[in-house]
């Protein structure tokens, strides 16, 4: 059996399941013609950039989609910086399913870095640090060894502390905190390459190998990445809807128009990419002009 990727003949063991759409953005529908090594290609090259990528990753969790560990995978990463004071950090914990669990504040005073919860009270904070200093474990720069400059020092700190508590610098109720993350077209392109690549080779069967765009599509997909003649080898079209509609709707068309065929790959009720993936219909024995996926499990 001959690897749609790498075409190399191989052994059934040699295989593995491949899900067309992602499983981490909810992705059912599942192919055998994937060798594990061209499988585990995709998910470094494509797979993985795609669901990272920032604005998919904010859908998924919106969406409340969880990954292949059953985990929603929260939206903002460890530590966001409130781009108004680049001194003040804010860590997000979430839960299994995507919900805001608690928060903690990071902030640095005199080069020193403590962190609290936002719902602890000045004293509480105070009383912690006070217990830090007396255990030893408080963080004072390396150069201070002195024990009456790390006992001066730990007292500024304290001072300065209560001032910025005093002008609730601390808050985020203030100010909006801003996280910049972006997904780029050639992220979107390529996952909607592969999963059309995929399931066109599941309609047309074996011969699609013979046809010229395959290879065209293939290669693209070897080398994980676009260039500049993308547009002009492959025609392509992509329209990006609003995503306030946005849903977990994946979806896989293959039409005939005439004796062209076209594939349309909507991600999300929102990305829609249209490609022709032969201009030969005539090769193949279809039955209709229309066929359709949608991102349910094939089993």
């Amino acid at each position: 059996m001959d690897c749609i990727i790498c075409k190399n003949d191989k052994q059934e063991e040699d295989f593995n399941e491949e899900h067309v759409f992602p499983e981490s953005i909810g992705g059912k529908y599942k192919i055998r013609t994937v060798c594990k090594e061209c499988n585990s290609h995709f998910g470094e090259t494509i797979d993985n950039k795609f669901i990272n990528s920032g604005v998919i990753r904010a859908l998924n969790h919106i969406l409340k989609i969880e990954n292949k560990n059953g985990k929603v995978v929260p939206y903002f990463k460890d530590t966001i910086v409130d781009s108004k004071n680049n001194s003040i950090r804010l860590k997000t914990f979430f839960d299994n399913k995507g919900n805001l669990k608690d928060t903690e504040f990071e902030t640095t005073v005199q080069d020193t870095i403590v962190r609290f919860d936002e719902s602890k009270s000045l004293n509480t904070i105070l009383s912690e640090l006070k217990i830090m200093y007396k255990k030893g474990k408080f963080p004072f720069p390396k150069e201070i060894e002195n024990e009456e400059d790390k006992k001066r020092y730990f007292l500024e700190f304290i001072e300065n502390l209560k001032e910025k508590f005093e002008r609730n610098e601390f808050s985020s109720s203030k100010d909006p905190i801003d996280q910049i993350s972006t997904t780029s077209e050639d992220e979107i392109k390529l996952e909607s390459l592969k999963i059309s690549y995929e399931l066109t080779h599941e309609i047309l069967g074996e011969e699609y190998f013979n046809d010229s765009l395959c290879e065209v599509f293939r290669k693209y997909l070897v080398k994980g990445k676009l260039d500049s003649d993308f547009e002009k080898k492959i025609y392509f079209k992509g329209i990006t809807e609003s995503i306030k509609n946005a849903n977990d709707f994946h979806y896989f068309a293959l039409i005939k128009i005439d004796n062209i065929l076209f594939s349309s790959v909507i991600l999300y009720n929102t990305f829609i990419s249209i490609f022709i993936v032969s201009e030969d219909a005539s090769k193949y024995n279809l039955k209709g002009s229309l066929y359709e996926i949608f991102n349910e499990s094939n089993d």
